[in-house]
């Protein structure tokens, strides 16, 4: 009797086992059922219409894009081989949105809600658009940028400056700019520039039309422009056989070198003043570039916000807005310069870097300085 009254004792734990599995199971039923709102799609779902250039007027486009309606095809087209889906499903996003979602955003802000609310669609969608219009126009950078250096440009570029305020031999001029970003994962600090906020420095040559000839993008904010200058490959241009002849002109934070040219801090002739008036006002072309490169792009300027990317994706980020002003450029897309403070004295601040530079070039350039000086401004 002791075994059949376990066995029936044990089977009847079984089945108070179930039954409570079973009142749980309902239990959990009856929970989701009251607060968890359920999906019930209909068998032929309905999409909201997608937006894109094509239903923006001239004016729409110019505002919201950055672009004419005319530029923006040619860019879809562009990009078309590397955006098309690869997906047959019908929902699948055309290259004209994916397109219009990454303009919006380079043109307008730093958030992506907005876009999503323009074009029609989820933030996941504007997310993959963003990401893939980037890595496209990314990958043809060479294609966009670059500093000519055969004769014929070398003496455009030469002439133009020098109409500017009469600086001779100018082959370009160079700038920095911050780009500012949400605080990185790692090295947060390395990112902490030195107005307190977490940024990129984005190295810019300029010429005389504000076309960007060579962009650097992957220093934190916190590394000094002359550090990121002898990092770069503007050195290699201007030194060994084949090299432009001329300088660039940049300000007080690089220190003076054969083939560039900084300003004196202390002049004291006339025509030290002369040289300084000059380099100033040639200099100066830079700055209207960063000026207009920030106002045809929104997302890079700081008033917009910071860019909620990590640090690797932001910079292929602003390579593409590099990218399309110069695209904007060649297709007589100008645009007049706002006048922006910050821009304006972001890189006032002078520079003790000299003592990092190899001694022999900061003197041979404080002589090659002085003999132009004598030669153009005496």
């Amino acid at each position: 009797m002791g075994i059949g009254f376990s066995a029936s004792l044990a089977l009847h734990l079984i089945e108070e086992d179930q039954e409570e599995q079973e009142r749980a199971a309902r239990d959990v039923r009856w929970h989701r059922r009251r607060t968890v709102r359920s999906r019930r799609y209909p068998t032929h779902r309905v999409y909201r219409p997608r937006q894109s250039y094509l239903g923006m007027t001239e004016e729409q486009c110019l505002q919201q894009l950055s672009l004419s309606r005319e530029a923006v095809t040619e860019l879809c087209h562009l990009l078309n081989e590397d955006l098309q889906a690869q997906s047959t499903i019908s929902t699948a996003l055309p290259v004209a949105v994916k397109v219009t979602t990454a303009l919006n955003f380079y043109a307008v802000g730093s958030f992506q809600a907005s876009t999503g609310n323009i074009c029609s669609v989820s933030q996941f969608a504007v997310h993959r658009s963003i990401t893939e219009v980037t890595h496209a126009l990314f990958s043809r950078a060479d294609n966009f940028i670059s500093f000519p250096i055969d004769e014929q440009h070398q003496q455009q570029r030469a002439t133009h400056f020098f109409r500017v305020a009469g600086f001779p031999k100018v082959q370009g001029v160079i700038g920095c700019m911050c780009v500012a970003i949400r605080a990185p994962v790692h090295d947060a600090m390395a990112y902490m520039n030195h107005k307190g906020f977490y940024s990129i420095n984005v190295q810019l040559v300029s010429d005389h039309q504000h076309r960007i000839m060579q962009v650097n993008a992957h220093f934190p904010g916190s590394s000094h422009s002359a550090f990121i200058l002898r990092q770069s490959s503007v050195p290699a241009l201007f030194e060994g056989e084949g090299s432009l002849e001329g300088w660039l002109l940049g300000d007080k934070e690089y220190p003076v070198q054969p083939w560039l040219m900084t300003p004196l801090r202390h002049p004291r002739t006339e025509a030290e003043h002369r040289y300084n008036e000059a380099h100033s006002k040639t200099r100066i072309t830079v700055e209207r570039t960063i000026g207009i490169l920030k106002q045809r792009f929104r997302c890079l300027d700081r008033s917009r916000g910071a860019l909620q990317y990590s640090p690797h994706k932001v910079s292929r980020m602003i390579i593409a807005c590099c990218i399309l002003h110069n695209f904007a450029l060649q297709r007589g897309l100008t645009m007049e310069e706002e006048q922006n403070e910050e821009s304006m004295v972001e890189q006032e601040s002078e520079s003790d870097d000299e003592e990092s530079v190899e001694r022999t070039t900061v003197q041979q350039g404080r002589l090659m300085r002085q003999a132009l000086i004598l030669d153009a401004f005496e």
